[in-house]
Order: C-alpha cells, then sequence, then structure tokens
C-alpha cells in the first residue's frame, strides 16, 4: 500500500500529516484505515520504532493519532496562509505537546538531544507522533514548509527561489500539466 510516492515530504512528521488520499484539498480520505495499516506506515516510513514492537496500537490509539494528524494540519496550513489559527486548535495543539514531552524522556545519547516516547506508557502511540511534529516544528527545516498547490499534502522546498509547487511532480504536478494542456486546446479550438 505504500510506496515512495507515500513519502514526499521530507520529513517523517509532514509524511505523516500527508496520510490522506485526495487529489483535492478536502482530506475526505483517509488512508491509515486500521492499526495494522498504521504499523504497515510505520514499517515503511522507516520510523525507528524497535522500543514499541510489543505494544500494538489499539482503534482508540489510531482515532486518536488522527484526530492529532487534522489538528496539525489545519495549524500548519493557517500559518502558512498567513491566517489566524482558530484559538482552540491553537490551544489544543499545545497541551497535546506540553503533555507529551510532560510523559517522554529526554535521550541525550543522540545529536540533537530528543524527546522519546516512554514506552510503557498508555499514551505512547500519541505521544510519538506529536513528538515527531514537536521535533519537526522545532528544527530549522521547518523554514521550508510548503503545502501543495494541487492537494492538502505538505513537503520541504529546498529549491533556489520559489521551487516546488507540487507534492510530486508525477500526481499534482502531472494533474495541473494534464488540466493546462487541456485548457490552451480548447482555448485554440474556439479561435
Amino acid at each position: 500500500m505504500w510506496s515512495d510516492d507515500s513519502f514526499v515530504g521530507g520529513h517523517l512528521a509532514l509524511d505523516f500529516l500527508n496520510t490522506v488520499g485526495d487529489t483535492d484539498k478536502s482530506r475526505a480520505k483517509n488512508l491509515i484505515t486500521s492499526p495494522d495499516v498504521l504499523m504497515d506506515w510505520v514499517a515503511a516510513s522507516g520510523l525507528e520504532d524497535s522500543d514499541a514492537i510489543g505494544i500494538p496500537p489499539s482503534q482508540k490509539d489510531l482515532e486518536t493519532l488522527i484526530g492529532f494528524r487534522e489538528l496539525s494540519h489545519r495549524v500548519l496550513s493557517a500559518s502558512l496562509d498567513n491566517n489566524t489559527t482558530e484559538p482552540d486548535d491553537i490551544r489544543t495543539f499545545e497541551t497535546q505537546i506540553k503533555c507529551s514531552m510532560a510523559r517522554a524522556h529526554l535521550d541525550l545519547g543522540t545529536t540533537p538531544a530528543r524527546w522519546i516516547a516512554t514506552c510503557s506508557d498508555s499514551h505512547y502511540w500519541i505521544d510519538r507522533f506529536v513528538l515527531l511534529v514537536e521535533r519537526f516544528l522545532s528544527s530549522p527545516e521547518v523554514a521550508k514548509l510548503r503545502q501543495c498547490e494541487g492537494c492538502s499534502w505538505f513537503f520541504l522546498n529546498s529549491g533556489r527561489g520559489r521551487g516546488r509547487r507540487w507534492c510530486n511532480m508525477s500526481t499534482c504536478g502531472n494533474r495541473h500539466k494534464v488540466a493546462a494542456y487541456r485548457k490552451r486546446i480548447l482555448e485554440e479550438d474556439r479561435k
């Protein structure tokens, strides 16, 4: 189910936020439909998750994760569009990050140091992904954050100047080219 085209964000936090299958901005098609599919995504993503091998996610964990994914998407989308984030959204987002960090432990054995979700905690799965998003927001890469013009996916723009406009040229970029071509043909036919 998960291919290289599923991981075009440039950061695992963005790839997680991109786990919807829409070809527009609706975000109505959730791709993580069960705890097993979440585990498949974790394996395909290369997310270091050896600590959680004995802790499979529950349906409740999955529902909480999907809620956090959509909350994160709203907050980041609003910041990119220079829109005001809904006060309840930003409060909930901040609270979730603070709670996850309070339950985590600091791993000083990595450079840079990072917060790690506590494996034995019942909040493991939500904390794992909240801390992944927090790590992205705390990194210099956040300045490269862009959103696809064709769909709702995020990606890192590392090109010079304007750079990328599409999450993936073979999907959204191609759809745009086809639509532009059809428009040109219609305009030529009208002449």
